[in-house]
């Protein structure tokens, strides 16, 4: 059973917005406003499922200010409506529905402070609301609050807000751009990669893959129109890979590094993409960027945990060695340099920097295994046992 004042919405948003998919994929990418209300009209539909009833009497000039809201909003009067719910939560804070009409009417009129206050409110009421979530997450977006923004985007995604691929697409990109902006490159391309296996696409998409790829916090407003034009280049080459069409992702990149020979950070995009598929073929495009750009830390530490990777831990002495002098902080670095150092006779400075890893990332799997690999050489049998035990539980 739905609130009695719902209906009406329920009509608009049917009209509107509940037509073939490829019609909604088309509107996500052709203009931001309707891009907004289709996300909105869709997480209505979404979220209005688990409402549970209004009060079965409400006073009489409750129920008219909430006909005179439902009409104003209907007929397109944006800022009445707006006045009217406002009224309406006031008379009566535990009115779920109002808080839902404001918070979607403030997000789609710009209006992101307010929309945030809306639908904290609501989740005050319905703490688990994934719909609420992502959209008091897309307005802390607007509003810069990023941090906040990454939480409620994450959070409503592991609630399923982004299960319906008409929701998916919105989310999902924000929340790459989130991640990538907060250094959490890898999780960034992961929800490329899943819209990308979708066929999903979005206005600077491709820039956002390019800026993740390239261990960039940017976003892609921020970058110079002249450089644009190479970003979107090296986006759709990675966008392809992405999406698992490997040899026209070869053909993009073979035909960016053959007109950019010196630019940098190319051939790392390219390097951190096969990474988690083929060390080596990894390895051979960290090595081209470093012809390029031979002090850049990402490189050699990519480069060295590759080699590490491969087995090569001689070879792979040199890039981190080298990496570590530029960012010694780095996690990466840390941990190429660590099991780099580790087996190659060098084992309590290895597990020092291996310690330091796991201290800030305790879910790190490589670095378990170096310290698993140190105590079996030490003929520290209880402890290589107990650090196995460890990778076992975080490779399931």
């Amino acid at each position: 059973m739905v609130f009695s004042g719902i209906r009406p919405v329920f009509i608009q948003y049917r009209q509107t917005l509940f037509f073939p998919c490829r019609q909604k994929l088309a509107l996500f990418t052709s203009h931001r406003a309707l891009r907004r209300e289709l996300a909105c009209g869709l997480l209505l539909a979404l979220w209005c499922g688990g409402l549970s009833n209004a009060r079965a009497q409400n006073t009489e000039s409750f129920s008219e200010i909430v006909s005179q809201a439902a009409a104003a909003r209907d007929a397109g009067d944006i800022p009445l409506a707006i006045g009217l719910y406002t009224r309406t939560v006031q008379l009566k804070p535990d009115w779920k529905e109002g808080w839902w009409n404001l918070g979607v009417l403030q997000y789609n009129s710009g209006q992101y402070a307010g929309g945030i206050d809306a639908f904290t409110h609501l989740l005050q009421l319905i703490p688990t609301a994934p719909p609420a979530m992502a959209l008091r997450g897309l307005c802390e977006f607007e509003t810069g609050a990023y941090d906040d923004s990454l939480r409620d985007l994450e959070m409503s995604v592991a609630h399923g807000a982004a299960n319906d691929p008409r929701n998916e697409q919105n989310i999902r990109f924000h929340l790459a751009q989130l991640l990538a902006h907060a250094g959490k490159f890898q999780g960034a391309l992961d929800q490329y990669q899943i819209l990308a296996t979708r066929q999903l696409t979005a206005p600077d998409m491709m820039i956002g893959i390019s800026l993740a790829g390239m261990w960039v916090r940017s976003f892609s407003t921020g970058i110079p129109e002249d450089d644009r034009e190479l970003y979107q280049a090296t986006g759709s080459a990675a966008y392809s890979f992405l999406g698992g069409n490997s040899q026209k992702a070869d053909d993009l990149f073979a035909e960016i590094f053959a007109s950019h020979p010196t630019t940098p950070h190319l051939h790392f995009l390219y390097g951190f993409l096969l990474f988690p598929h083929d060390s080596s073929l990894a390895a051979d495009q960290l090595r081209k960027e470093l012809i390029v750009n031979p002090n850049d830390e990402n490189a050699n530490s990519m480069l060295a945990l590759a080699l590490v990777l491969g087995g090569q831990f001689k070879d792979a002495l040199e890039p981190a060695k080298r990496a570590y002098t530029f960012a010694p902080k780095l996690e990466i670095t840390q941990l190429a340099l660590g099991r780099a150092l580790a087996e190659t006779g060098d084992r309590e400075s290895g597990e020092e920097l291996l310690r330091k890893v796991i201290e800030r990332d305790p879910g790190s799997l490589e670095a378990h295994l170096g310290l698993a690999s140190i105590y079996s050489q030490n003929g520290n049998r209880e402890e290589a046992n107990h650090e196995r035990k460890i990778c076992h539980e975080l490779a399931k």
